[in-house]
């Protein structure tokens, strides 16, 4: 949905999706009490997200090796893979430390353009960037998070990822200076590839996936069959946290040595971003805590390690912000008292956010008037790609149909009632939710929930006898549009 043909035309699946994804979860479940840890901090934070409608998918904590929350927030559940966003960095990262444990890449110090022959370079400041500058976001190249990532989307939109990137001019010298750019990664991708001979995808799955036990898992590449090392990898939230308890326990799982302990060691503030804000070999550190360990992506892929507390959060979501999981987590531990236990009502709680929500908010079991199923109504020339929406009734059930500007077709029944329907969403056949509600006789609300996919679409349609407007937001993605669609 809303997949422009210049973005999503150049990425597919490694393997076909299947609707829902069971991962094998290794811990034991405690009660926060248990663990030292105060139930009703969890218990406040959650109604909270329920109260604000905090777009959170799941919400995972894990101290002792026990798990001490385990919610998953509907329509979300916790056997489905999620996009991981940018957190996919850092697994990146861990990659090709293990590349260069296994001896395929000498070490970081290498000189980047020695893996990429082909091409012929001028720029006496490129040949001097390293891996290690790549895995630091100091590879000196003009390109950072200003303008929504532009840069990004200029080499997506290019014919040569590779050349657009040594195409970039230089801010400053390599090795200098911290900018985020995820161009760095798309590189250090090429570069596991062309030292493997493997995907990064099929190099994680043999020497980090299949050692923690995985379940399935995703990562979208593009037409020359490189993963994208910046993003995009689908894993679950279980399967996420296990990479957290193997950073937690020096690179080791289970008595195996899955990353060598010399290169966990690397991962520790070095460039300063901002205050104690520091990043360090694909990781995100705080300079005054150097026990705490984080990975970052957009709309709330979160995934924190505490050494000194023995704590591992994960957090997944379709927009929110993430990063007060940690302090919560912290908190439960400050406050924890020893006569105490609410893990009953913790439990209770949990259950409840993960059941359908019957609540009065949005009751409305209304569906599409006959006036308008069965009516294309065609949007005007828009950078969303959208060109045509259509409302069907099938069984008696309401259905939304949706034609990009690419030629895909996406079909999903319309829940109602405050109720998700869910189906297939059709790029990458990962579950995802929609529901509507009227507002008055000529209002609609779709919520066009991806969920596995991050965005989280909000249509407000209003009807104007054959014509219809429809504004378009998506926080995640900064999208706020207002398109005319008009009947046949």
């Amino acid at each position: 949905m809303l997949n422009t043909k210049n973005f999503i035309g150049l990425i597919f699946l490694i393997f076909s999706c299947s609707f829902s994804i069971q991962s094998q979860n290794p811990w034991a479940a405690s009660d926060p009490e248990d663990q030292g840890m105060n139930s009703i901090t969890f218990i406040d934070a959650v109604k909270g997200f329920q109260k604000k409608g905090t777009n959170i998918h799941s919400l995972l904590v894990i101290r002792n090796d026990h798990v001490v929350l385990d919610a998953g927030f509907y329509p979300f559940q916790m056997q489905y893979v999620h996009d991981m966003a940018s957190v996919t960095k850092s697994i990146t990262a861990l990659l090709i430390g293990i590349a260069i444990d296994k001896g395929f890449i000498q070490d970081e110090n290498q000189l980047i353009l020695q893996y990429f022959p082909e091409y012929t370079i001028k720029n006496d400041t490129l040949k001097t960037v390293r891996i290690r500058d790549l895995l630091n976001m100091a590879s000196g190249f003009r390109c950072s998070w200003d303008d929504g990532e532009k840069e990004l989307n200029q080499m997506i939109r290019s014919a040569d990822w590779v050349k657009f990137m040594f195409s970039l001019s230089f801010e400053s010298m390599p090795g200098q200076k911290f900018s985020y750019c995820s161009g760095n990664f798309y590189l250090l991708g090429e570069i596991l590839q062309r030292t493997t001979k493997m995907t990064c995808h099929d190099f994680a799955k043999q020497y980090l996936f299949r050692p923690l036990g995985f379940g399935k898992s995703y990562w979208l590449l593009n037409d020359k069959g490189v993963n994208n090392g910046w993003g995009d990898l689908h894993i679950s939230t279980y399967d996420m946290a296990k990479i957290g308890r193997l950073l937690l326990n020096d690179g080791s799982w289970n008595g195996e040595q899955v990353v060598s302990r010399a290169w966990i060691e690397k991962i520790k503030p070095l460039y300063k971003i901002h205050k104690t804000e520091s990043y360090g070999y694909g990781w995100w550190l705080d300079s005054e805590n150097p026990d705490e360990i984080q990975a970052v992506g957009r709309g709330g892929q979160r995934l924190f390690v505490f050494r000194d507390k023995k704590m591992v959060i994960a957090t997944t979501g379709g927009g929110f912000e993430a990063g007060d999981v940690d302090n919560l987590a912290l908190e439960s531990i400050q406050t924890y008292k020893k006569n105490e236990n609410y893990g009953t009502q913790l439990k209770q709680l949990v259950r409840n956010v993960q059941a359908p929500d019957s609540g009065n908010v949005f009751v409305d079991q209304r569906g599409f008037p006959t006036g308008i199923l069965n009516k294309r109504f065609r949007f005007d020339n828009n950078d969303l790609g959208l060109k045509s929406i259509l409302f069907e009734q099938r069984k008696g059930t309401d259905y939304l149909i949706l034609e990009t500007a690419d030629g895909t077709h996406e079909e999903h029944p319309v829940g109602w009632n405050n109720q998700y329907l869910i189906s297939n969403e059709q790029t990458f056949g990962l579950p995802m939710a929609v529901r509507g509600k009227w507002v008055n006789a000529d209002i609609l609300m779709i919520d066009y929930n991806r969920l596995c996919r991050i965005e989280d679409y909000q249509f407000r349609i209003r009807f104007l006898n054959n014509s219809m407007t429809v504004e378009i937001t998506e926080p995640t993605k900064e999208i706020h549009e207002t398109l005319m669609a008009r009947s046949n």
